[in-house]
């Protein structure tokens, strides 16, 4: 009797530990498509995406995400995976002129991103002036509670448009 009560007590910190992370995943997703939604704002089409690696993306808008304003003047925004050297392993961090954001600096349990970069007929590119869209994929990794059995990994993908740039007509 005893040792179902511990194994129901682990099977119930796994689930609600799993929930945790699932409602992380969407929180994270969630937050790159509102930032990459608005990338380009007030740029021309073929100059909103600055740098088009597979391991970071950086592009230009003059919407000010720290503020949530419109400015007179353009901001650069790089999202990468960095080390954080804490429990939390790799964070993805998503950058303004140089400062990790606020309310979406870090996202945290991240193993590992990988960017895909297409054009607006979506035909994937490496060229930075025709991306129109990008797919993330996200690995997630997060040790179990207590210590004990295998390690989470989660996985999602997800398409973000630069809506921005397909209104202008590129």
């Amino acid at each position: 009797m005893i040792t179902f009560q511990y194994q129901l007590r682990d099977t119930a910190e796994r689930t609600l530990f799993t929930a945790t992370m699932i409602d992380h995943m969407d929180t994270a997703a969630s937050k790159l498509n509102s930032v990459i939604a608005l990338a380009g704002i007030g740029m021309p089409a073929d100059s909103a995406v600055v740098s088009a690696e597979t391991s970071r993306m950086v592009f230009r808008t003059y919407w000010n995400y720290e503020d949530n304003v419109l400015t007179p003047a353009p901001h650069s925004i790089m999202i990468k995976v960095v080390d954080t050297g804490t429990e939390y392993g790799k964070a993805l961090t998503i950058v303004q002129d140089g400062v990790p954001l606020t309310d979406l600096g870090y996202i945290f349990y991240i193993d590992a991103i990988s960017f895909k970069y297409y054009t607006k007929l979506d035909v994937l590119t490496t060229t930075a002036r025709s991306v129109r869209s990008a797919e993330i994929f996200l690995t997630f990794r997060r040790d179990p509670p207590r210590g004990e059995g295998p390690v989470l990994r989660t996985k999602i993908q997800i398409k973000c448009f630069l809506m921005n740039s397909y209104m202008r007509g590129a």
